[in-house]
């Protein structure tokens, strides 16, 4: 029983031992690292309780539902759930574990540790200091809202392996091929994504010829998209387009839901993170190694930007690009703040007070706010259960 309580209470406990160990990692091992502090993460979000107005309770009763179904009548079943296929398909793995909070853990698990690889494998690639290296892992984890995670799953799940998709064509630059799959794999995880996924086939298409016309028309296109789609719709009768037409409708024409997650607060979070972002592409030095992935950057703010008032758009994409950003940032950050000039330092201490207000508001909202939701008298539950037998 003491082995099961050591258990239960060590992944939390022994964060900080896997951060200490991933920071000064000398052999090598940031690959198992990574998964380490991935599988603490998840376990905190495994105790999560999600509150009626999260998707994780949709989530969470999408599994329920399907737990006293067959596979084949889940399948006959399946546009009822308003679940793309693989989240769909996992969700269906997930009901017969009898087990619905193993529904965030992996996901949760799985998406830290992928965030976590990004950050040690460009470290890799570059020379910088550990404080600097600390700075870039502080803005990326605590300006990457939780709870958006644990709520929205799926969709950032997603956003994730096609953050880690471009990072390994444009940087690693190794098996392409292998990023073009995960590309095509997150519209099967969330069809929000057809927006960057849309924005990347078109910078591809335009990367040489990205002038003043071409972004004129890409910026007419997301301007009147709603009204192109609509139109296109209504004349052909086909039904890829109607889906499109359905799923920007609903997740990015909508405006003003989730509001208890999208406050003012957040943002100025997303909107100080994507400013950031731009600065650091801007204030680059060597550029050439980094176009690439740059580009995107800048095409997918520039069209993120535009809708700046459809709150959806603005918190899912903003992650897309910070987490983009961990590139440029990088970059920025390894030149020795002796050897910057007043500009740089200027911007080298706001990333440092927006960490800061970061952690700040991390703690409000997710340890003071929303700590009932976490350990509560579940885990208690949990607990006494394992003691009595």
């Amino acid at each position: 029983m003491f082995l099961v309580l050591i258990f239960i209470c060590i992944p939390v406990l022994g964060l900080p031992v896997y951060l200490r160990f991933y920071f000064c990692d000398k052999e090598k091992r940031g690959i198992l690292y990574s998964l380490l502090i991935g599988f603490a993460l998840g376990l905190i979000a495994y105790y999560f309780i999600p509150p009626f107005e999260y998707d994780l309770f949709r989530h969470h009763h999408a599994v329920i539902r399907l737990s006293n179904l067959t596979f084949s009548t889940a399948i006959s079943l399946y546009k009822t759930f308003e679940l793309e296929i693989i989240p769909f398909l996992y969700s269906f793995i997930i009901s017969k574990l009898n087990n619905i909070d193993l529904l965030q853990f992996f996901i949760v698990s799985i998406g830290y540790s992928i965030l976590f690889y990004m950050l040690y494998d460009y470290r890799k690639k570059i020379e910088i200091n550990d404080i600097n290296f600390l700075i870039i892992v502080l803005f990326t984890i605590f300006g990457f809202l939780a709870l958006n995670f644990i709520s929205g799953l799926y969709c950032y799940i997603a956003i994730i392996v096609f953050a880690f998709a471009l990072y390994n064509e444009y940087i690693k630059e190794k098996n392409k091929i292998l990023s073009y799959i995960l590309y095509v794999l997150t519209l099967f995880m969330h069809t929000s994504m057809f927006f960057p996924f849309a924005i990347l086939v078109v910078y591809k298409i335009f990367k040489n010829k990205l002038n003043a016309k071409n972004l004129t028309i890409c910026i007419a296109c997301v301007i009147f998209a709603e009204y192109i789609l609509l139109f296109l719709s209504s004349v052909l009768n086909v039904s890829f387009i109607d889906q499109i037409n359905t799923m920007y409708r609903h997740y990015i024409s909508r405006n003003g839901s989730m509001k208890k997650l999208y406050s003012g607060t957040v943002a100025f979070v997303e909107i100080t993170k994507i400013i950031m972002t731009i600065i650091c592409i801007v204030l680059q030095k060597e550029r050439k190694k980094t176009e690439g992935i740059n580009g995107y950057i800048i095409l997918l703010t520039i069209l993120t930007t535009l809708m700046l008032q459809k709150s959806i758009v603005m918190i899912r994409f903003a992650m897309l690009i910070q987490f983009l950003g961990i590139v440029p940032m990088a970059d920025f950050l390894k030149v020795d703040l002796k050897e910057q000039d007043k500009m740089h330092k200027l911007i080298y201490f706001s990333i440092v007070a927006l960490c800061m207000i970061y952690i700040a508001y991390f703690f409000r909202i997710f340890i003071f706010q929303n700590f009932g939701n976490f350990f509560n008298k579940k885990i208690y539950r949990d607990i006494f259960t394992i003691l009595r037998k």
